[in-house]
C-alpha cells in the first residue's frame, strides 16, 4: 500500500508488529484507495479479447446443456420445456452461466434464495460479497453478506445461501485461490500491456517515445513554451506543426521502440496458447481456426468430454446436496441430448448399422462403435434375436484380368459415416447436396460414385444407399466384419 495513508484502528492495548504483505488484501476491509491491483482481473477479463473468450465459452456451453429435474425414473422437469415446478429457479440457464462465469474467475459460486417461507427465488450473488463464516471444531457455520458498510449474517441452518467451491491441495474448506483465471493471468498481463502500448503509440500520432535535448540552460519561459509545443506534437493536439526554432539547441532522441519492432514478434500468439492451455481448451477452438470441419468437431468433443462435462458434474453435484436431494428430486446434466451429444449418437449409431449389415454380431459391432447399454444388460442379450449368421467368406477363382479387391479399413468406415452425417444436415439445411469433401483414406472410385449419386438425392433414404454397404463394396465389408468378430471372440 506504497503512497497510501494506513490507518490502524485499536482497542487501546499494544499492537504487535506485523508484516503487512503477509495479508491478502482480501484480510483487510479499505475505506478507500484499494490496491492498484485489486481491480486487475476485471480489467485483464474486460480488455484481454482471449481471456473474455475462454472465460464466456466455458460459461455458455454450460449453460447449453440439456438438464432435467428427476423424482425418481420420472422427468418431473426438464430445459425442454421448463416450467419452473420446484418454483425457485425461474431462469436456471442464466444462473448455470453465472455460476461458471464465477467459478472461472474466483472457484466460488454463489445463489440466494430470496423471499419468505412460501415465496422463494434463487438469484445470482457475486462472490466479492459473501464472506464464510468459520469456527474452529464446527468449521463452516456461516455466511456474511457485505454490500458497502451495511454486512448482514446467515447461518448455514436458513439455507438462504447456496454455495460451490472448488478446492485443491492447498486448501481444506475454504475455496483455493489458485482459480483457472490466476492461471493464465500472467498471459493475459502481457497481451493487456502490449495492447496498451500499441493503443498509447497511435494516440500520440505514431511517434516513438522520444526526449528533446536543448543545449544551454533556457529560461523557464522558453522551456515552458518549448515543453507545451512538444507534449502538443508528441500527443497529437495540434494541428499546426509550424513552428520555428533554434536548429543547433533542439535535438530530439528516440529513447524507446515503435511497433515494428514487435510486428513479427511470436509473443503475442504464445501468450494467447498460454491462455488456451490454462483453460484446458483447445486453441482451434479459441481462435476457430480449425484446419477442417471434421478437425473442428473432434478438438471441440475432447474439450467438451475432458473440460465442459466434469464442470457440469461438479456443479451439479453441489446442486443436489443443498437443494434438490431434500425435496427428494435430482437435479442431472444431459450432455448426450446436446446438439454436439446428438450428432455424436448418429455417427455411432450409423457405423453400429454399418457394422450389422455387414455381418457382424450385434454385440461386438455394440462394443466396437462405443455404445452403452444400461446396468442391467449385457453386451451377449442384443444376440439373441440375431439369426444372420457370420458367414464364412467364399474363396472365388478372381480372373486374371480381375485386379485383387481389398476389404476397407476402419478409417474409411469412418471417412463413410462422416461424409453421410454432412450430407443429412446439408439436406435438412435446404444446402446442396454438391458439397467438397476432402477424402483422406477412401479410394477415388468410391469417392467418385459417391459424388456422381450425392446431388440427386432428396430424402434420406436416398442418401443412406448412395452410402449403403451393398452400394460400397459390401462383400469386402463382410470380409472385414467376419475378421474383427473372429478376433474379438479369440480375446474372450
Amino acid at each position: 500500500m506504497a503512497n497510501k495513508t494506513l490507518y490502524l484502528y485499536t482497542d487501546g492495548k499494544t499492537i504487535k508488529n506485523i508484516d503487512l504483505p503477509q495479508y491478502p488484501d482480501s484480510a483487510w476491509n479499505f475505506i478507500t484507495g484499494e490496491p492498484e491491483n485489486a481491480n486487475q482481473a476485471d480489467t485483464y477479463y474486460s480488455t484481454v479479447a482471449p481471456v473474455f473468450r475462454v472465460a464466456n465459452l466455458s460459461a455458455d456451453a454450460i449453460a447449453n446443456i440439456p438438464f432435467a429435474v428427476v423424482n425418481g425414473d420420472q422427468d418431473f422437469d426438464s430445459s425442454e420445456s421448463w416450467q419452473n415446478k420446484v418454483g425457485f429457479l425461474p431462469n436456471p440457464k442464466e444462473l448455470l452461466r453465472l455460476w461458471r462465469l464465477s467459478l472461472f474467475m474466483t472457484n466460488q459460486a454463489y445463489g440466494f434464495m430470496e423471499g419468505n417461507k412460501a415465496i422463494k427465488n434463487m438469484r445470482y450473488i457475486v462472490p466479492t460479497t459473501i464472506k464464510p463464516i468459520t469456527s474452529k471444531d464446527a468449521g463452516l457455520i456461516g455466511f456474511k453478506r457485505v454490500l458497502g458498510t451495511e454486512e448482514r449474517k446467515y447461518s448455514l441452518d436458513e439455507n438462504r445461501i447456496f454455495y460451490v467451491w472448488r478446492l485443491d491441495h492447498t486448501t481444506e474448506l475454504l475455496p483455493s485461490k489458485n482459480t483457472e483465471f490466476q492461471a493464465l493471468m500472467a498471459a493475459a498481463g502481457v497481451l493487456f500491456y502490449s495492447d496498451y502500448y500499441v493503443q498509447s503509440f497511435f494516440q500520440r500520432g505514431g511517434i516513438k517515445p522520444t526526449m528533446l535535448m536543448v543545449k544551454g540552460v533556457p529560461n523557464p519561459a522558453e522551456r515552458e513554451k518549448i515543453e507545451n509545443i512538444w507534449d502538443k506534437v508528441v500527443h497529437g493536439w495540434t494541428k499546426y506543426l509550424g513552428k520555428v526554432f533554434n536548429a543547433d539547441s533542439l535535438e530530439p532522441h528516440v529513447i524507446g521502440e515503435g511497433i515494428d519492432n514487435i510486428k513479427d514478434s511470436t509473443l503475442r500468439q504464445d501468450k494467447v496458447e498460454d491462455i488456451a492451455m490454462a483453460a484446458g481448451m483447445p486453441l482451434s477452438l479459441l481462435l476457430s481456426n480449425s484446419a477442417n470441419y471434421a478437425t473442428a468437431q473432434v478438438e471441440y468433443a475432447v474439450w467438451f468430454r475432458d473440460s465442459v462435462i466434469p464442470w457440469a458434474n461438479f456443479i451439479s453435484g453441489e446442486m443436489n446436496r443443498q437443494l434438490f436431494n431434500p425435496l427428494g428430486l435430482r437435479f442431472e446434466f444431459r450432455p448426450e441430448l446436446s446438439e454436439h451429444g446428438q450428432e455424436e449418437e448418429v455417427q455411432r449409431a450409423s457405423a453400429y448399422k454399418a457394422y450389422i449389415d455387414a455381418g457382424m454380431r450385434p454385440s461386438i459391432a455394440a462394443q466396437v462403435v462405443g455404445i452403452d447399454l444400461p446396468p442391467d444388460i449385457e453386451f451377449d442379450a442384443l444376440d439373441e434375436n440375431y439369426d444372420k449368421p457370420v458367414e464364412e467368406p467364399k474363396e472365388e477363382e478372381q480372373k486374371d484380368e480381375e485386379p485383387q479387391k481389398t476389404a476397407m479399413t476402419i478409417e474409411q468406415l469412418r471417412e463413410l459415416e462422416l461424409w453421410q452425417s454432412f450430407a443429412f444436415r446439408k439436406l435438412k439445411q435446404g444446402k446442396s447436396l454438391d458439397f467438397p469433401f476432402v477424402c483422406k483414406t477412401l479410394t477415388e472410385d468410391i469417392a467418385s460414385r459417391i459424388r456422381e449419386a450425392l446431388p440427386n438425392c432428396r430424402t434420406e433414404r436416398e442418401i443412406e444407399t448412395v452410402f449403403s454397404l451393398s452400394h460400397q463394396e459390401a462383400g469386402d465389408m463382410k470380409d472385414l466384419a467376419v475378421a474383427i468378430t473372429r478376433a474379438v471372440e479369440a480375446l474372450v
